[in-house]
C-alpha cells in the first residue's frame, strides 16, 4: 500500500485532499511519530534526507520522546539539541495556581 493512502497514518483527514506539496510538514511529522521503515524510506525518496532533517528540527516538540530520540541519533544530532526542554511552570491537575 502507497504511505499517503494508509488510513492508520492519516486517520483525522480526507485522504483525498492530501497533497504531498502543499502539506509536507504534516506528512513528514505523521511519518516519523508513526510510520513504518518503508514509509521513512518513502518521505526520504520524496523530499530528500536533508529535506526531512530541516522539518524534524522544525517539528521537534511535536513529536513523542520515542520519537525524537531515535531521529536525533539517525540524523546525528548533537544530544543537547535533543533533550526537549522543561517548562518551568508548575503542571499537574493538582497543583495550585
Amino acid at each position: 500500500m502507497e504511505t499517503l493512502q494508509k488510513q492508520h497514518l492519516f486517520w483525522d483527514i480526507d485522504l483525498k485532499k492530501l497533497n504531498p506539496s502543499d502539506h509536507e510538514s504534516f506528512i513528514v511529522r505523521r511519518i516519523l511519530s508513526l510510520g513504518d521503515s518503508d514509509d521513512f524510506r518513502w518521505v526520504i525518496g520524496q523530499y530528500g534526507e536533508k529535506r526531512v532533517k530541516e522539518l524534524f528540527l522544525e517539528n521537534f516538540n511535536k513529536l513523542d520522546l520515542k520519537s525524537q530520540s531515535f531521529f536525533c541519533s539517525y540524523f546525528n544530532i548533537d544530544k543537547e539539541q535533543c533533550i526537549r526542554k522543561q517548562s518551568t511552570k508548575k503542571q499537574g491537575a493538582f497543583c495550585r495556581k
